[in-house]
């Protein structure tokens, strides 16, 4: 019975992790944030759909109806202009190009790759903050996702000129002048990005308001 219950949390615990989830490998993610609030957002790589990669490996899919469910994802994706390529590799894994521009409002919130499933957020406060964030991932989570093979590596950059108040960042370098903040990720468990910058002065409204997918 013990053993049963184990299994069951286990299961339990995937099944909570895995329900709307997008794992982010083999990639490269810049942000940049001018003193104006212009921004723009880029990831190079592959999302892998946690929740079809667990299905395929359980054998919950019906082997003629992966391509099917496939294809409803890359539709769901193909919704939000910003992906300019979207590449199936199998399995709930897509190699993309997502590039993106914009203005942050002095409140506002931008997510990659949507809010209810997000890889990395930019978040403006009307204290005058900004708020770098990747999607914190329990150690507990952690383990779940490498006991399936799902391995998470690849490179975050930030370049700003605003006061940055603080972060954790792996190194910071020079780009013509400004600094860049870099978080190296090697497995699941490694930090992902936390940045807070403060800007100056107050922005421009932007009138034409940045749409969430």
């Amino acid at each position: 019975m013990a053993k049963a219950k184990r299994a069951w949390l286990a299961l339990a615990a995937a099944a909570a992790i895995l329900a709307a989830c997008y794992v982010p490998d083999k990639f490269k993610a810049e942000v940049r944030v001018s003193d104006t609030g212009d921004y723009a957002l880029s990831f190079y790589g592959d999302l892998i759909w946690a929740p079809l990669f667990r299905d395929i490996q359980r054998g919950d899919v019906p082997a003629d109806k992966i391509p099917e469910k496939v294809e409803e994802l890359r539709k769901d994706l193909a919704r939000d202009p910003g992906f300019k390529t979207i590449e199936s590799l199998g399995q709930g894994r897509f190699h993309v190009v997502y590039q993106r521009e914009g203005h942050l409002q002095p409140v506002d919130l931008v997510t990659f790759v949507r809010r209810n499933a997000i890889v990395l957020q930019l978040k403006a406060t009307a204290d005058g903050k900004v708020a770098l964030d990747g999607a914190a991932i329990k150690p507990s989570d952690a383990n779940t996702l490498t006991s399936m093979g799902l391995s998470l590596q690849g490179e975050f950059r930030l370049l700003t000129g605003a006061q940055v108040l603080s972060h954790n960042a792996t190194k910071t370098t020079l780009y013509q002048g400004y600094p860049v903040y870099i978080w190296t990720i090697d497995n699941a468990f490694s930090p992902f990005p936390h940045l807070v910058m403060q800007r100056s002065g107050a922005w421009p409204q932007d009138k034409k308001a940045d749409k969430q997918p």
